[in-house]
């Protein structure tokens, strides 16, 4: 019989999964619930996570909780400063942070902050750390982890440490663009087509005039050029591109571990083909973030 040793959450702005681990690491429950940040409503933070200890997590409140993602910012429970760069296991295990609980034994994981490579500019992660070095426990691969999400992250990982990271908003500019610009207006019916996005990709990644390409959105579909139905595949390439030509000039053609889930991932790992890139591999998002709160646990716990 497994006996129940954790119970860890990813806990970010709007999603929320829940784990419980036995004695091995095998994942033995999960939960998910509408209790991001930005869902909490009334609810303290102490509240919000009694209010899942139900069903298989019935029972295990004495367990110690290990928590990542944003419920560690200065906005949430309480803040995990970030920790710098480069940064290991050992890193994150070092910064963790007692929550105030009456009722639990709480940690929450730092994020990492890192100056990109060649920018000078600050970036900054959350929730993305843990998932890297759960996929760091599944393989000890040197290279580029791709993140993509709403702020999509490309970490360099070189002696199973995050030695540097940038960060691009595609995802949120996507969103932004499509839903409070011009270029949305024409925009129906949306279904993904893959030459309009590879279009998008192209000109992305070849065209620098970023913003005077993002006009042609617009004109693409007001001549008939591009169907209404795929303009947003259109934006998506433009965006993606974009992204995907800065980090192969500044980084070549290295070695690629893609994390994350659905058509957003299969979307990077098309433009990333199409830039050129060999070695790319696909890691589901929910199994190395419980791999990754696991090796967290299980640090700390020989420490």
């Amino acid at each position: 019989m497994s006996t129940p040793s954790l119970i860890a959450a990813d806990w970010g702005t709007t999603n929320f999964r829940l784990f419980l681990y036995d004695q091995d690491g095998k994942v033995i429950a999960r939960h998910a619930a509408n209790i991001g940040l930005k869902n909490l409503g009334v609810l303290s933070f102490e509240q919000a996570l009694q209010s899942v200890l139900k069903d298989d997590f019935a029972g295990h409140e004495n367990l110690p909780f290990l928590l990542s993602g944003m419920v560690g910012s200065r906005q949430g429970w309480i803040e995990a400063p970030y920790a710098a760069c480069p940064a290991s296991l050992q890193t994150l295990v070092d910064g963790l942070v007692k929550a105030p609980s009456d009722k639990y034994d709480v940690s929450i994981v730092p994020g990492l902050f890192a100056e990109s490579p060649g920018t000078g500019l600050l970036n900054v992660m959350r929730g993305e750390e843990t998932q890297i070095f759960g996929l760091l426990e599944q393989e000890k691969a040197d290279g580029f982890f791709v993140l993509p999400g709403t702020h999509c992250k490309w970490a360099l990982i070189r002696d199973e440490k995050v030695q540097s990271f940038s960060t691009h908003m595609t995802g949120e500019a996507f969103q932004v663009l499509k839903t409070h610009s011009i270029l949305g207006a024409l925009m129906n019916n949306d279904r993904h087509d893959d030459e309009a996005f590879l279009l998008g990709v192209e000109r992305g990644m070849y065209n620098r005039a970023l913003l005077s390409l993002l006009f042609s959105v617009r004109t693409e579909a007001l001549f008939n050029n591009i169907k209404s139905e795929s303009l947003s595949s259109y934006l998506s390439g433009i965006l993606i591109g974009s992204e995907v030509i800065a980090e192969l000039e500044r980084h070549g053609h290295s070695p690629v571990r893609l994390v994350g889930d659905g058509q957003l991932v299969d979307l990077y790992e098309k433009a990333l083909a199409f830039a050129g890139f060999k070695d790319v591999t696909r890691y589901d998002g929910t199994n190395v973030s419980e791999a990754g709160l696991w090796a967290i646990h299980k640090l700390r716990s020989n420490s």
